[in-house]
């Protein structure tokens, strides 16, 4: 199975690949929404086309596919099924997280199946305490997108002043198997993400499970392989651009279902037999694609800056850095107004339980109210960071 280049625009077959899984994604989508987790079937599929491996590192079987790929090929499972392209998108970000520790934990992970997934709760809930090899932290982090389907999990944790390194957050690495999962899922939309509520207690994260936080954002990884270009990418802006895939997908499978429809279905109280025919409809129409254009040429736009900066062994700058995580967020805001115009086009009918776009519309407003898409907090920081006001409100810059 072909892998990206690790630099360009990477490797068609594996958009054509995700594409080839719509039927099959939507043909358990009710089942995943009704269970509240990705069907079995929808699961294999996913990993038969690799789409798990696409950000493991390439020498222990992943395909390390470029930022610009991975964004098409996740949109590509949004039209589908959003929850199963929020789960590709999550997991792959576990997996090339886990690429930025150091080697021996890449083995942990990596070494026996290059299909093992990576959850993440980056938000650090417990505080850790100093052991002998590494550190020891118990609590509850949620919501875990993808840990029905995770074989290890990244928590965030507070770590305190030692060896005369500042206090400072960090992401630790520990195998599923020590953790439970409450099931706490029950949500208005992206249901099947299954995205519960761990729970553990002194659990061990060694030293070489560990990623400091403060020095990731700038750059300074853990891993000892400073050459390869995929796991040198600044890790906000690579999060924040692969955010905006499901959205775009999401945003383009609503645009095509009315535009569909619309040659079939008249207005009602009006004297319009076919949608297609009315001037404000057609608007509409023009309004929803053009944003959902736009989102994509932000998520292009971002992915280029990213994967030029990792080609050249530079990083961007804190306010290039913030200004992608504020484009992000609009990309998604512009995909959620475009679906939000789209049922209010097509209709009352739009909300009834058999249609499409009602699924949209649950999911689009549940995913896009994640914290790295705030349109609240991300213009702040973005404005603090140009104007130079220290500190931000978030390292995660």
């Amino acid at each position: 199975m072909p892998g990206g280049d690790g630099g360009g625009h990477g490797s068609d077959e594996a958009v054509r690949r995700a594409a080839g899984l719509r039927a099959v994604l939507a043909d358990h989508r009710a089942t995943g929404d009704q269970e509240r987790r990705l069907a079995d079937e929808a699961l294999q599929a996913l990993t038969d086309a690799g789409l798990f491996r696409a950000w493991v590192p390439r020498r222990f079987g992943g395909l390390e596919y470029d930022l610009r790929t991975i964004v098409d090929s996740t949109a590509a499972l949004a039209t589908a099924d959003p929850s199963a392209a929020w789960l590709v998108m999550i997991l792959s970000c576990g997996d090339w997280l886990t690429g930025l520790f150091p080697e021996r934990a890449q083995h942990d992970v990596f070494g026996e199946d290059p299909d093992t997934r990576v959850c993440q709760v980056l938000t650090p809930h417990s505080t850790a305490r100093r052991v002998d090899g590494g550190w020891v932290a118990g609590g509850r982090w949620g919501p875990a997108s993808g840990c029905l389907h995770a074989q290890w999990a990244m928590l965030g944790i507070r770590l305190p002043e030692h060896d005369g390194r500042p206090a400072g957050s960090a992401y630790g690495l520990v195998p599923m198997r020590e953790l439970t999962v409450k099931d706490t899922w029950f949500t208005l939309g992206m249901r099947a993400t299954g995205s519960n509520l761990l729970v553990g207690e002194e659990l061990f994260f060694p030293d070489h499970r560990i990623l400091p936080v403060g020095p990731a954002t700038e750059g300074r990884y853990a891993r000892e392989d400073e050459e390869n270009v995929r796991y040198r990418a600044a890790l906000v802006p690579t999060l924040s651009t692969h955010l905006i895939a499901p959205f775009v997908g999401m945003a383009t499978a609503a645009l095509d279902y009315v535009v569909g429809e619309s040659d079939r279905r008249g207005i009602s109280f009006t004297n319009y037999e076919r949608m297609t025919d009315s001037t404000a409809f057609q608007m509409a129409v023009a309004e929803a694609a053009t944003r959902a254009d736009v989102a994509r040429m932000i998520a292009y736009q971002c992915a280029s800056t990213v994967e030029s900066h990792a080609r050249a062994g530079t990083y961007p700058s804190y306010v290039e850095r913030a200004r992608i995580r504020q484009h992000a967020s609009h990309a998604v805001q512009q995909c959620r107004e475009a679906v939000d115009l789209l049922v209010s086009a097509y209709g009352a009918s739009a909300v009834a339980d058999s249609n499409p776009l009602q699924g949209l519309l649950r999911d689009i407003h549940t995913g896009s109210r994640h914290a790295i898409a705030s349109t609240l907090g991300n213009p702040e920081l973005f404005g603090r960071a140009m104007l130079g006001v220290r500190p931000n409100i978030t390292e995660l810059i």
